[in-house]
């Protein structure tokens, strides 16, 4: 009777209540509960027994029901309020899945690899460039070039040979977007 009950209505419509509960667990807990209360309820025969188990059966699922979807409604409300406000909620959307930060990992240290094989002048007028943003006046002040124009001509310089030597490490740009 449980296990028909469980068949018939809950586990068409509500699937993902499957692992919550059992057949087993049903049977159990009103077993338990008709046995507790055996002393103090009489039946007139086997139809009002099986009207009552059943009757117990029924209010058990559906309590079971109530408090799983309960549980569901709580655990949508805590993900839709996060703890540090909306601000928090912008924070952790951008944050990458774990294959995007492998991936990332992987394309820093290809990264790292090719900058190693370039002259430590060219690296350090890379790093300065593109990290701090230095204007090509003052790298050609702070790296000895003879203006801003050669500064910027050996920046590009730089860049180029950067650029081959990860497309040999097999590092492409990403396609630009429509």
């Amino acid at each position: 009777l449980v296990h028909r009950e469980l068949q018939h209505d809950f586990r068409r419509r509500h699937r993902w209540i499957l692992p919550l509960f059992s057949t087993r667990d049903v049977v159990h807990d009103v077993f338990a509960a008709v046995l507790r209360g055996l002393g103090s309820t009489r039946f007139d025969g086997e139809p009002a027994l099986l009207r009552y188990l059943a009757s117990a059966v029924q209010h058990r699922i559906l309590d079971a029901l109530r408090h799983h979807e309960a549980g569901r409604r709580d655990a949508r409300r805590k993900a839709d309020e996060p703890e540090g406000g909306l601000d928090a909620l912008a924070r952790s959307a951008g944050a990458p899945s774990p294959a995007a930060e492998a991936s990332l990992r992987e394309q820093v240290g290809l990264y790292r690899a090719a900058l190693a094989e370039l002259p430590e002048r060219e690296r350090l007028l890379l790093d300065l460039r593109l990290a701090d943003e230095t204007p090509f006046g003052e790298l050609a002040g702070r790296l000895a070039f003879p203006s801003a124009d050669a500064a910027r001509k050996a920046f590009h310089v730089a860049q180029a040979r950067l650029l081959v030597k990860l497309r040999a490490l097999g590092l492409t740009a990403p396609e630009a977007g429509p």
